[in-house]
């Protein structure tokens, strides 16, 4: 017989809640079968109404927030939160994961995890997560939260619904499917008609809503930009009084802020970035202690810049996932600091990139590609199209510039940029034609293939091929052997070696040297050492000592 934990203080804290529920207080309900369950949901539902019913006292349960919200859209939804009348959501998971396994082993279960209570990641109560049937589910009590000075809770305990719903960020987000029931709650008596009218508005007044946890912030910017919602007005006017906005700077912590900032980006960047342009929300998204040497409008401006030409099927079409990323909208937002340079660990690194790793606190990966696309803009010009195809090649394979039709897009953007006056002109389509005439090249030259051709001579074959050692030098011949790669399409592994080996023994070899870079511990340039039997003599001890006949 599996054991069960004991849920006595599950009884207790439930039959308390429920006392604490007044008469009067009851949700506006949704039409009956608002709510259309798949065949899983459905099942899911009945077995947890059975067992929760089933205890003594029973417990409560309801699927909170986002599902039901996406539901009620008849959008796929596959993250279920159920808000149990409970504190420990954990002992109720558990036990309900056991008697399906005792009564019911044909449900497929995944193992039980406890999240502890832990404020500084927004679990304020412990919460028990699992896998049901291919849903991911976390069990958790109803809240009630009193704050004072932060946007963590001084007092988070066993709440109602009713305080439950109004803790949200908006009325969409508050709404209940009641398991009992199989009916939708409404306890901020707004939200289902919020959801139909495509409105913004917090449960409770919105600077109440905001300084209590300034978060919410981004998360109604991410929610409005999403779902197309109108935001209130007394919402959008205290999103922009300088102490909310301050709390947001100073009590959210950066990793949450590039958490909301990147989610926002994936559902919808255009909208996101007007709403974060028209709400006065860039300074306190993307910080620097100082303001940019390029007007903050830049960023909007780029981002609709952006949003023209990614419905450009001419230039998006042969790669639409890179052209899509998010990356390109993150340079956007970075871009009024283009061109600035700051130190870190003595390094010099470019501001874009500070900014998003220390303001967003995104990965180094994220980082280094936002970077690299301001160099990409500069190493990308439609002048390419009169060079050789070893000269395209070789700045379609620079590190900075790959994906390259990725690092196109936000070439053709920076252009376009300086002389946006919110309407495409014929000069911006002039910059546009440029560069498609540039990508026509390149594609009637196979250079979207060749360019990540392996090598008709690696390393080793070389440093046979002219018996050496390895050395700096080897780069440069890699790098030699990959242009003539490039001007030789038809190439094989014996010309091409053939070729190398007549440089190394001709003129070429000096070229070759010469071109040796190598960099020393500080990270500066060593010049290349004097040619054997080239050395300069030494000069005599003395200004004007002369030299022995």
């Amino acid at each position: 017989m599996r054991f069960i934990p004991p849920l006595r203080s599950i009884h207790r804290l439930a039959s308390t809640t429920a006392a604490r529920v007044s008469p009067m207080s009851r949700p506006i309900l949704g039409p009956a079968g608002a709510i259309r369950l798949s065949d899983d949901e459905e099942k899911f539902v009945s077995l947890l109404d059975k067992f929760a019913a089933g205890l003594e006292p029973p417990v409560e349960c309801r699927i909170a927030g986002g599902w039901v919200r996406d539901k009620l859209l008849a959008l796929p939804s596959h993250d279920l939160d159920i808000a149990l009348s409970t504190t420990s959501g954990y002992a109720f998971a558990e036990s309900f994961v056991n008697f399906l396994h005792d009564n019911h082993s044909q449900v497929n279960t995944g193992r039980v995890g406890r999240v502890a209570a832990n404020p500084d990641q927004s679990k304020h109560l412990e919460t028990g997560t699992t896998t049901i049937m291919g849903l991911e589910c976390d069990f958790v009590g109803l809240r009630s939260e009193t704050y004072t000075d932060s946007r963590i809770p001084d007092q988070v305990t066993l709440g109602t619904p009713e305080e439950d719903a109004i803790r949200r960020d908006l009325t969409i987000n508050s709404l209940f499917y009641n398991v009992h029931s199989r009916q939708v709650e409404d306890w901020t008596r707004h939200g289902l008609d919020d959801l139909e009218k495509k409105i913004a508005r917090t449960p409770l007044p919105p600077r109440q809503t905001y300084l209590d946890d300034p978060l919410r912030v981004l998360r109604t910017v991410r929610f409005s930009s999403r779902f197309g919602l109108t935001i209130q007005p007394d919402v959008a006017a205290a999103i922009k009084e300088e102490d909310i906005q301050a709390a947001l700077r100073t009590k959210v912590s950066r990793e949450r802020v590039g958490i909301e900032t990147y989610k926002m980006i994936e559902k919808n960047a255009i909208g996101s970035a007007e709403l974060i342009d028209t709400l006065g929300l860039h300074s306190s998204i993307y910080m620097w202690p100082t303001e940019p040497p390029h007007p903050r409008g830049e960023a909007i401006a780029a981002a609709r810049v952006l949003d023209v030409l990614l419905k450009r099927e001419e230039l998006v079409s042969a790669a639409p996932a890179s052209t899509s990323s998010p990356l390109l909208w993150l340079a956007a937002a970075v871009s009024p600091y283009r061109g600035a340079i700051t130190q870190v660990k003595t390094k010099d690194k470019p501001v874009v990139g500070v900014i998003i790793a220390e303001s967003l606190k995104l990965s180094a990966a994220i980082t280094d590609s936002v970077a690299h696309l301001f160099e990409a803009a500069d190493l990308l010009d439609p002048k390419l199209q009169t060079g050789s195809r070893s000269d395209i090649g070789v700045v379609l394979q620079h590190p900075a510039v790959r994906p390259w039709q990725q690092s196109f897009v936000w070439a053709i953007a920076q252009r376009i940029v300086p002389t946006w006056q919110g309407t495409w002109a014929p000069e911006h389509e002039a910059i546009l034609q440029s560069f498609l005439a540039l990508k026509a090249r390149i594609v009637e030259l196979g250079l979207p293939e060749a360019i990540d051709l392996a090598p008709l001579l690696d390393g080793k074959e070389v440093l046979k091929l002219l018996d050496l050692r390895p050395s700096p030098l080897l780069k440069v011949l890699l790098d030699g052997v990959n242009v003539w790669q490039l001007d030789h399409p038809s190439g094989t592994k014996e010309e091409c070696a053939s070729w190398l080996l007549a440089e190394w023994n001709g003129e070429g070899r000096a070229k070759f040297e010469a071109s040796v870079v190598t960099i020393n511990k500080t990270g500066k340039q060593r010049k290349p050492k004097e040619p054997k039997g080239e050395t300069k003599p030494k000069e005599p001890k003395g200004g004007d000592a002369k030299r022995k006949p």
